[in-house]
Order: C-alpha cells, then sequence, then structure tokens
C-alpha cells in the first residue's frame, strides 16, 4: 500500500514540473510582438503598371533630414532597364515637397528629399520612356520608422528544454525525499528508490516530448498552407533588382499561337545572284599597287589595284622594226611636202594636195608608234575596278608580281543577302505541296540556323524558288531560301539548318525555348511574379524546336516568365 502511494506521489510531484514548463515554454507577452528579422537594412515599396514595375527602396527615415533613396524602373513585359527616362515626383501628403532626381545607372536613379514629419507619405511618379508613359504610385513610405528585430526562437526553446529538464530533476529530488521520510524500513526505501529511477528513465525523453508539443500544438494565426523559407515559399526566390538588372534577366509573357513541329532540312549558304564577282586579269601585266585589304568593304567603282601591261620579246621587236619604218616615212614625207611649198608656183595643185595628205597620215602613225613604243619602256597602266559593293574575299598578290591573262585576281561578295540551298525529301514534301509559293508562305515559316555557330539566326528567310524535279538519287527536292544577313552573321559556304514551321490546327500555349530548364532532371520555368521575386514552376512540354516550345501543363495565358538569364535564375534559387 505505501509502495502505491509512494508511486502516485512521485507521478503527481513529476507532473508538476512538466506543466509547469510546458506552460511556462510559451511566451503570450510583450516579446511575441518583435517583429522577425529580415536581414536587410532597408525598407521596399513597389508599383506595377502594364508599362512599368518600380521597386523604392529607402534606409530608415527621420524628418527633417536630407535623404536618398533608389528608384529602380524596369518595362513590365520584357523587364528591360528603363534608361534616360523622365521622371518627376510628387508628394500627395505635401504638394511643397520637392525631389531630386539623377540616373545614376541605366534603370537605376538616385532620389533627394527631405519629409518634414514623421508619418506615411504616398509619392506619385510620372515616368515617360522605352516609348511608354504612365503613372506609378509609390504609397506608405514610412518616415520615422525603425528596423525591429526579435530573439532567436531556436535559441529560447532550448533554454525551455533545459529548464524542463530541472524541473523535472526537482520534482524527482523531492519525491525521493518524501519517499525516505514515510518509508518504514530500509529495504522499503530501496524498492522505492528503485522506481525513482526507473520513473526518471523513462520521464527524461517525455519530458522533452511534452514541451515541444504544448508549444507547437497551439493555433495563435491563420493556418499555413505551403512550406515556407523565411518570408518566402520553397518555391520562390528573391532576386534584387540590381542584379536582374545585372545579369540581364528578361522576361516575355506566355501566348497562345499556331504551332506544329518543326521539319528540319540541312542546306548550305550560297551568295546570291550577282551576289558574287570575280576580277579576272585582262591580259599579261604586272602589279604596280594594291589598293584594299582582305575582308574590306568596297563599292561599285572603287579600285581595288593598279596593273602595268607586259609584252614579250616578239612584240617588242615587231613594235620597233615598225616604229622605225613610220618614223622614216614621216621625215620622207615632211621633206617632199617642204620642197613642193618650196616651188607651190610651178608645182600642180594636186600634187601639193596629194603630199600633204602623205604628211598627216605619216605623222598619225608616228605619233601611235610613238605612244606605243613608250609603253615597253614603262608599261600600260590599267586600273582594275570593283564591279559591285560588298567585302574582298582572301587573295595573294603582291607589288610587282607578274600575272598571266585569265588569271584570277579578287573575289568580292555582296553578303548582305544571302541565299540559301537546301534539300527536301519526298515524304516532307506534302508539308509544301502548293504550287504558288505566296500560298506557301503564308502557312509555313523558315527559320536558318548557322551549323558552325549556334548563336546565329536569323528569322526572316524567305522562300523564293521550290524545285518541280526530284532527285532520282535521293528523293529530295532542292528549296531556295534568301536570307536577311544585313548584321553580317552569315558566311558564304557555311553549312545550315532550315527549319520549316506549318500552323497547326488548334492554338496551343506556346514559350521560348530558352525559357526551358532542368531541375533534378525536371523541366521547370520561372515565373517572374513580383518585382523582386520569382517562382519556379515545373511544367510538362509538348513538341518543340530550336526557338519554340509547347507546355501541355504547368503555366497559364500571360505569365511573365524568364526567358534570358534562366541559369542564373535557377543558380540563385537552389543556393539560397
Amino acid at each position: 500500500m505505501a509502495t502505491v502511494k509512494t508511486i502516485l506521489i512521485i507521478t503527481f510531484l513529476s507532473l508538476t514540473g512538466l506543466v509547469a514548463v510546458a506552460h511556462g515554454g510559451e511566451d503570450h507577452g510583450e516579446e511575441k510582438n518583435k517583429a522577425k528579422p529580415t536581414g536587410k537594412s532597408w525598407f521596399t515599396v513597389n508599383s506595377v503598371s502594364s508599362n512599368f514595375e518600380v521597386v523604392l527602396r529607402y534606409e530608415p527615415i527621420e524628418a527633417g533630414n536630407n535623404t536618398e533613396m533608389t528608384l529602380f524602373i524596369s518595362d513590365y513585359e520584357t523587364n528591360t532597364a528603363i534608361e534616360n527616362a523622365k521622371i518627376e515626383i510628387t508628394c500627395l501628403e505635401d504638394a511643397n515637397l520637392k525631389f531630386v532626381i539623377h540616373e545614376h545607372e541605366p534603370g537605376i536613379y538616385h532620389v533627394g528629399a527631405t519629409f518634414p514629419e514623421n508619418k506615411s507619405y504616398s509619392l506619385v511618379a510620372s515616368i515617360s520612356g522605352f516609348g511608354k508613359a504612365d503613372l506609378m504610385i509609390l504609397e506608405s513610405v514610412e518616415v520615422g520608422k525603425k528596423m525591429t528585430l526579435v530573439t532567436d526562437d531556436h535559441a529560447e526553446s532550448g533554454w525551455f528544454d533545459l529548464k524542463a529538464i530541472l524541473f523535472l530533476f526537482v520534482g524527482l529530488a523531492g519525491g525521493a525525499v518524501i519517499m525516505r521520510l514515510m518509508g518504514r524500513n530500509k529495504a522499503m526505501s530501496q524498492k522505492t528508490f528503485g522506481v525513482l529511477i526507473v520513473l526518471l528513465t523513462i520521464s527524461m525523453p517525455v519530458s522533452n516530448y511534452q514541451t515541444a508539443i504544448a508549444h507547437g500544438g497551439e493555433d495563435h494565426g491563420e493556418k499555413q498552407e505551403k512550406p515556407t523559407r523565411g518570408n518566402m515559399a520553397v518555391d520562390e526566390s528573391e532576386i534584387l533588382k540590381e542584379t536582374q538588372f545585372l545579369f540581364d534577366i528578361r522576361t516575355a509573357f506566355t501566348v497562345y499561337s499556331d504551332f506544329q513541329n518543326a521539319l528540319k532540312l540541312y542546306g548550305k549558304i550560297m551568295p546570291v545572284t550577282n551576289g558574287e564577282a570575280k576580277i579576272i586579269a585582262p591580259q599579261n601585266a604586272s602589279i604596280v599597287s594594291i589598293n584594299v585589304g582582305i575582308g574590306e568593304k568596297v563599292n561599285k567603282g572603287q579600285i581595288l589595284a593598279v596593273i602595268a601591261q607586259n609584252f614579250d620579246a616578239a612584240e617588242q621587236i615587231q613594235v620597233a622594226t615598225a616604229n622605225s619604218e613610220a618614223i622614216a616615212e614621216y621625215e620622207a614625207a615632211k621633206e617632199e611636202l617642204q620642197r613642193l611649198k618650196a616651188i607651190d608656183d610651178i608645182v600642180a595643185k594636186k600634187d601639193l594636195i596629194k603630199a600633204g595628205i602623205r604628211y598627216k597620215t605619216a605623222r598619225k602613225n608616228k605619233d601611235v608608234y610613238d605612244k606605243l613604243s613608250g609603253n615597253f619602256a614603262r608599261g600600260k597602266v590599267l586600273s582594275v575596278k570593283s564591279p559591285i559593293s560588298g567585302v574582298v574575299d582572301n587573295f595573294n598578290l603582291s607589288i610587282g608580281q607578274q600575272i598571266a591573262q585569265g588569271e584570277k585576281l579578287f573575289s568580292v561578295y555582296d553578303t548582305k543577302t544571302l541565299k540559301v540551298e537546301a534539300q527536301i525529301f519526298d515524304k516532307d514534301m506534302h508539308l509544301l505541296n502548293h504550287p504558288d509559293i505566296t500560298e506557301i508562305s503564308k502557312d509555313v515559316t523558315f527559320f536558318v540556323e548557322c551549323i558552325q555557330e549556334e548563336k546565329h539566326f536569323s528569322e526572316s528567310a524567305r522562300l523564293i524558288a521550290f524545285g518541280n524535279v526530284v532527285n532520282p538519287v535521293n528523293q529530295s527536292s532542292q528549296v531556295i531560301l534568301e536570307l536577311d544577313n544585313s548584321q553580317g552573321l552569315f558566311k558564304p559556304g557555311q553549312f545550315a539548318n532550315v527549319y520549316v514551321t506549318a500552323k497547326s490546327e488548334k492554338k496551343e500555349l506556346v514559350v521560348p525555348t530558352s525559357a526551358i530548364i532542368d531541375i533534378n532532371g525536371k523541366p521547370v520555368v520561372f515565373v517572374h511574379t513580383d518585382p523582386e521575386m520569382f517562382k519556379v514552376k515545373f511544367v510538362q512540354l509538348g513538341q518543340s524546336s530550336t526557338n519554340q516550345t509547347i507546355v501541355l501543363k504547368g503555366l497559364k495565358e500571360d505569365e511573365r516568365i524568364v526567358i534570358n538569364g534562366t541559369y542564373q535564375v535557377k543558380s540563385i534559387y537552389l543556393n539560397q
């Protein structure tokens, strides 16, 4: 009987210690109202419209002190930093409040002001830039508000765990003392002490368990629907605006559009008709001067080089003999004409006229041979001009070099517009099965990708010819495209991939392929939900090509997705 009483008393005292710990582990006083630390030393106010996305960041402001705030402005759709924007800021509560604004970096502006009172202000920013204009309201700029901190919950919880164990030991020790006073004999006391040890061993884990349940089991507010990491959900990532501008993070809206799996063709980039000029030596000559360099842009009619005509030995002897005969005839004709003029009073008029004609003919012949004879010494000089505007290709010429008639001197290419010759096989020809090229172009688009350099793309390829003859060897036809190469990304002779995209029967949700990235082997897309927040969404993909991908599940229309800087967003998300 005494043993039973003893056990009851010990249990009562132990539970008393546990209850005290459970209640003491809670904090219902003033400390509960302290704000959680954010790790930041500033406040942020955001404003979003269909044109702009604005972030105003400021450190704690005191009334009467000059303060400088930072204003970030980006295009809402593309997240492009708005530079050289025209900004005017007014205050709704104080029309006399003045703001000094200057641009620090593209999209980043410093705003200076002196607020007269410690209270909440609302600012109106008139912004014009990037071809857009809008009024942005920045509410609740708190002047006089301080940054607040809170104690560490984990450290406090650990301290209460220590107090729980302490109370438990006090309760058990008190029970042991009472049992010794109540015990009538030594044997009974020893048995009771053994019971105490067993209860102590059992109560230690129970004490910790009770403490955790008592504190965590309370419901002081609204239930969280998803796990969080600090103030963010586990599927979100915070990226400050300056970091977005630094990594050139760009966004675009998801849209429904026509799409069909791309047909991939293989082709070669060539100059267009009259887009290549080969300059040939007109005769045997030597190089006098070279006026252009390899890869240099030239205009039509520009002199590329100067050459001097060469004569062989037989030609030189023949010309020299003819020249001597012409000189002799000229001298004889001249003497005869002078003789007849001296006796013109007795000479027949017709003889005098005949002598004059002979003299003029001899003089012309002599002049011709004099000029030709001079060319033997210095060579006849010719200018080699470019017949088209373009770029000079590689050549191997040097001053003084001897060139033969018909030898190629230069090649000039006009690379502003190029053509692509691609092969389409018989099994795929149904995609272009229309006799009118105009009708084909309405339903089919062509996208050219340079094989050697994957980033060299062009969306301006245009169908100009479609072969009607099938190659009997590989059952293919030729497709001729015209490529806009005004940026000089493509070069004649390069191999290229040609993607043929036709309209689909129904509209699909389409995103740029650059927006797709994987996490743990699963495709994801990052959605720009707030000015400095990005959310990861797992998606199910459909058909795709180099530039577009169909999303079957996971996204909705008009969501802002990251299309550039995706890898940087992923890295920040995984490392936060």
